[in-house]
């Protein structure tokens, strides 16, 4: 079954068909519950913890996704611009983890009221939170993380 709502989630995104939040919700509430049989609904609050909740990054950094993301997800960042430490978004690497050389660059809003083209491409979604839970975490984020996040976000 999770093949199957991934190849859906895929085609969708094959097509270039542009998606809601809710779309993605409801693919990710689907994967969660297949993870989780008494998964019970996504979380604004546990969103909320999510997003401020710090991890210990490679070099030995305490960030949190509004280390580059602002603690008012519905403000950009500009990179060495803004009152961000540059090791929030830097890392100890040279390059991001997907090869890219790092550079100065604009994160637009996070939050889908600042930025309306938030969460309306799947394939981009899931290429940021592949990057960024891999970068806080060490590893995917959870479906349950993922739609608790966008629930929130959905809030601001």
């Amino acid at each position: 079954m999770t093949r199957l709502v991934l190849l859906a989630f895929i085609f969708w995104s094959a097509c270039g068909w542009a998606a809601e939040p809710d779309d993605l919700l409801a693919a990710y509430a689907e994967l969660a519950r297949q993870a989780e049989p008494g998964f019970s609904g996504f979380s604004a609050e546990r969103g909320r913890a999510f997003y401020f909740s710090q991890h210990r990054i490679e070099d030995g950094s305490q960030v949190s996704c509004a280390s580059c993301h602002h603690d008012d997800p519905r403000k950009e960042t500009f990179a060495h611009q803004d009152e961000i430490p540059c090791k929030a978004c830097h890392g100890g690497f040279a390059t991001w983890p997907n090869g890219v050389p790092k550079m100065h660059r604009q994160i637009l809003a996070f939050a889908p009221s600042a930025n309306p083209e938030r969460f309306t491409d799947e394939a981009k979604v899931e290429k940021w939170f592949g990057f960024n839970c891999t970068y806080l975490l060490g590893r995917d984020c959870t479906p349950q993380e993922k739609g608790d996040l966008i629930t929130w976000l959905l809030e601001q």
